[in-house]
């Protein structure tokens, strides 16, 4: 039989819950609860949304979002009650630090066999830890990383699920109004998905902060933004591919750049916060001697594999 939940628990009704909950209300007609001596759950009840969360009614924010949830008609608590072991699928969306205590307060609340979608902003090893709490009691773990922004996307940010029978939460999702994908069954891979992708994401950003900075303040930005046709040629993923590769190569050409480009910066004004660490990253290169006498610039897996045994070294 398809997954088909009939009660949903919303863990969390900032941002994410509440836009969730959005969806589900305009698209698929959830609502609080069964009318006074109306159907009983198990007796072709109406699909019921419940919510908690902790900061209800405590400061200005807490207010703000009860009163959000009762313009849904969506019952909500400000603590664990019995009510969650009606709950068919439990969407987790809190902040990332109270993931561990949400799953800890819910797992002895849980029905045997229902769905507990993860959507907090964890590593690999917090998604663990998350997982084992929640199948400690009789719950189903689904690891969730959310790909988009919920204020600008709603329901509709793209997710990538991963777990042991996430394919019909998968499957329900997408039926429901959601954007979800199917990434796998090990539970925590979706998340550090999301993890790495921020890597790349962020540290994007913080060049950009860096480097436009500068440029305005030298009164070339346009000029700067307008040099970048070798990357807009092709993918961000070909583009990042091939500067991985190529580094094993050219690390040493570049490292002697960023020295120039640190003091570049600081003859503008701008302190060279993330060039000095790209500076630091490719003298590691540099030190490792792995550049081919050759001169051949090596694929992709060949190129991580020489990065990870002979430059990157754990911690």
């Amino acid at each position: 039989m398809a997954f088909s939940p009939r009660v949903i628990a919303l863990l969390g009704f900032g941002e994410a819950g509440s836009a969730i909950a959005r969806g589900l209300c305009a698209a698929g007609g959830w609502r609080a609860s069964v009318d006074e001596g109306g159907p009983k759950p198990g007796d072709n009840a109406p699909r019921r949304l419940i919510a908690i969360d902790t900061a209800l009614d405590q400061d200005a924010r807490g207010t703000a979002l009860g009163k959000t949830a009762r313009s849904l008609d969506v019952a909500i608590e400000r603590t664990y009650t019995e009510a969650l072991g009606e709950a068919d699928l439990v969407i987790c969306a809190v902040q990332g630090e109270h993931a561990l205590s949400a799953a800890t307060s819910a797992a002895p609340l849980l029905k045997k066999g229902a769905r507990y979608l993860d959507l907090c902003t964890v590593t690999g090893k917090m998604s663990d830890e998350d997982r084992a709490a929640i199948e400690s009691g009789r719950g189903c773990y689904i690891d969730v990383a959310v790909m988009g922004g919920f204020f600008s996307q709603g329901i509709k940010a793209p997710m990538l699920v991963a777990g042991e029978g996430a394919d019909e939460a998968v499957d329900w999702m997408n039926a429901n109004g959601f954007e979800a994908k199917l990434l796998g069954p090990k539970p925590g891979s979706a998340s550090s998905v999301k993890m790495l992708r921020s890597t790349l994401v962020k540290g994007i950003e913080a060049l950009g902060v860096e480097a436009l900075v500068a440029a305005k303040r030298q009164g070339i930005l346009e000029e700067v933004l307008g040099c970048l046709g070798d990357a807009d040629a092709q993918t961000l993923r070909g583009f990042i591919a091939m500067l991985v590769q190529t580094h094993v190569v050219h690390a040493h050409r570049r490292w002697e750049e960023m020295g120039l480009v640190a003091q570049t910066l600081r003859e503008t004004g701008v302190d060279p916060l993330m060039t000095e660490a790209i500076e630091r990253s490719h003298r590691r290169t540099v030190d490792a001697a792995i550049a081919p006498a050759d001169g051949r610039v090596p694929n992709l897996d060949d190129a991580l594999e020489i990065l990870s045994k002979k430059v990157i070294r754990g911690v």
